[in-house]
């Protein structure tokens, strides 16, 4: 499975896109989600932390509030010494005015004070209330009821039931004591304070974020006071603020005076929103693999269709080598790359044709080589001059003759290959020159030129004799004049073999029919190798830089030059 995807385009395709998908999801996902969870807790966190020390602080002004009513009837010496006259008094009329003005003050506290609610005087010894704001019941156990907090000589007790006679729905309220003391006749009473029946109902929030929660107060020594979850935190129990045993929220806050209000919740609106999260997250990553999938292939079938198409492409010039539609992908890269194969596959076509034709010229040079190295008339001509020599008894220049004969008949036929160095070919030529010199009656000199660097260079064999036959045979025409004979190197690489001539010259027309095949000058004469077959041997070893190049010009000569290309532009045979 490895060695697929790392030995294949499609699985390389299909790794860097999941990879490219899966590592920026998953440093996405796992900041994202280190993110949230760190927002939501914060956020959760601050704001119930927030909201805890708003309704520590609301409770704090409850209680300061109901003990500023009690403050108006328990310090005020004016209320205070009118309330123990009323305990002491046994005159019914004093009483009642008594009663009606302290009921007064009462009303008073009650418009003026927005928490407190019953207010009543209490008798310290028989609990028994002898003048309230409301009806309440007849007897008030006021100790009885949780301890929130004692400082100054006023107890706070926690949310308990009202003392209000009518309360058949038992709401709870919060309530202080405040005895109040009276040294001369030896009296004293409880001013006992209740808050109103909305005050709990206000106070606290039951629901804070979506997500329910349970409010505990707790005394300073962490006693739990009043609880909204009797169940799991029973009044007088321990409070901690941690329990590893169950998996919830809890949060404190502390008064000036010590004690606190807590707040527990279970954590599962947060964790249904990290869920909620989770789950979107999935969804958005299985879809984006899936896509990073989907891409993937879309990506390898654009490559592996090109590659496709070139592969058949490169077969079918391997198997058949023909003519073949171009196929093109509407892809500017791909059509970019495969129109530079088809410009290659004609260019090869192009080659292998000319390497085929020059092969086919080669071997027709070389056909029609065998046929014309001997020329018989050329052979009796020369048998004939032998004779002639032989009847006027001058043997040396027959020795000579025969051995000048042997050594061109033995060059021309060529046995010792097809290529021969410069130096060869000069020495035929003298041998050539030497026996038609002494064949022809006019005289003609022959200046040979050979440049050294140039004599051990390769060339065909037999290329500079019909050059020179051509000047004897076509340039005097039985009269005297001089053949110059050059052979310097070229500086590209090659060389150049001109023979020249000061005889005739000839017109334009027939400067081209001498390289003709089958034009009128092209008979074979002397050796019988004409100037046709010198022209396309070289152009078939050296290409079409290379070949004859002939310049003429009336009563002045004929300039014929060999040019043999081996570097730049050229072709090693």
């Amino acid at each position: 499975m490895l060695s697929m995807l790392r030995d294949s385009i499609k699985g390389r395709l299909i790794a860097i896109l999941l990879l490219s998908s899966i590592v920026p999801l998953a440093l996405l996902g796992g900041l994202s989600y280190y993110s949230f969870h760190s927002f939501m807790e914060n956020k959760l966190k601050s704001g119930i932390n927030e909201n805890l020390k708003k309704e520590l602080t609301s409770l704090d002004n409850i209680l300061k509030n109901l003990n500023f009513a009690s403050q108006q009837l328990a310090l005020d010496k004016t209320i205070t010494s009118r309330i123990q006259e009323y305990l002491t008094t046994d005159d019914q009329i004093r009483k009642t005015d008594i009663l009606l003005s302290v009921l007064d003050r009462m009303s008073l506290i009650n418009y003026t004070s927005p928490f407190a609610g019953v207010i009543a005087l209490v008798d310290e010894k028989e609990k028994r209330p002898f003048i309230q704001s409301y009806p309440i019941i007849d007897k008030i156990d006021m100790f009885d009821n949780p301890l929130l907090l004692e400082a100054n000589g006023v107890s706070y007790f926690a949310p308990h039931p009202s003392t209000d006679k009518y309360n058949n729905d038992h709401t709870q309220v919060f309530s202080l004591a405040r005895k109040v003391n009276d040294y001369g006749t030896k009296t004293s009473f409880y001013v006992y304070t209740e808050s109103n029946f909305n005050t709990l109902k206000r106070l606290f929030e039951n629901v804070q974020y979506g997500e329910p929660v349970k409010h505990l107060l707790l005394n300073a020594d962490n006693q739990i006071v009043y609880s909204e979850d009797l169940a799991r935190f029973p009044l007088h129990a321990k409070f901690k603020t941690e329990d590893k045993s169950v998996k919830d929220l809890r949060f404190i806050a502390e008064s000036d005076q010590g004690w606190k209000l807590a707040v527990v919740m279970k954590g599962d609106a947060f964790q249904k929103e990290l869920n909620s999260w989770l789950g979107k997250f999935v969804t958005v990553g299985l879809f984006t693999l899936m896509l990073s999938l989907l891409l993937a292939y879309i990506c390898w079938r654009t490559i592996y269709r090109p590659l496709n198409v070139f592969r058949r492409e490169i077969e079918w010039v391997g198997d058949n080598p023909s003519y073949r539609p171009q196929k093109w992908l509407r892809l500017r890269e791909f059509d970019e790359v495969l129109g530079r194969f088809y410009a290659m596959k004609e260019r090869v076509f192009d080659l292998l044709k000319e390497i085929e034709r020059r092969e086919k010229a080669r071997s027709n040079v070389e056909v029609e080589k065998l046929k014309h190295q001997i020329n018989p008339h050329f052979i009796h001509n020369t048998l004939n001059t032998v004779q002639v020599i032989a009847k006027m008894n001058k043997q040396n220049e027959i020795v000579k003759l025969i051995t000048h004969f042997t050594r061109i008949l033995h060059y021309n036929l060529g046995k010792e290959g097809t290529h021969v160095r410069v130096r060869e070919e000069v020495d035929n030529i003298n041998d050539y020159i030497a026996l038609q010199s002494i064949r022809y009656s006019h005289q003609f000199e022959v200046a040979m030129k050979v440049d050294p660097s140039t004599v051990d260079v390769m060339i065909p064999r037999f290329v500079l004799q019909p050059l020179v036959e051509n000047a004897i045979y076509h340039g005097f025409r039985n009269r005297n004049g001089t053949v110059s004979v050059s052979i310097e190197p070229l500086p590209e690489g090659g060389i150049t073999m001109c023979v020249s001539d000061n005889g005739e010259g000839m017109p334009e027309e027939r400067l081209q029919s001498l390289l003709e095949e089958k034009g009128p000058e092209s008979r074979s004469v002397g050796m019988g190798i004409g100037l046709s077959f010198v022209h396309r041997l070289i152009q078939a070893y050296y290409g079409p830089s290379s070949g004859l190049r002939i310049e003429s010009r009336l009563g002045i000569g004929t300039s014929i030059t060999i040019v043999i290309r081996t570097g730049k532009g050229g072709e090693q045979p």
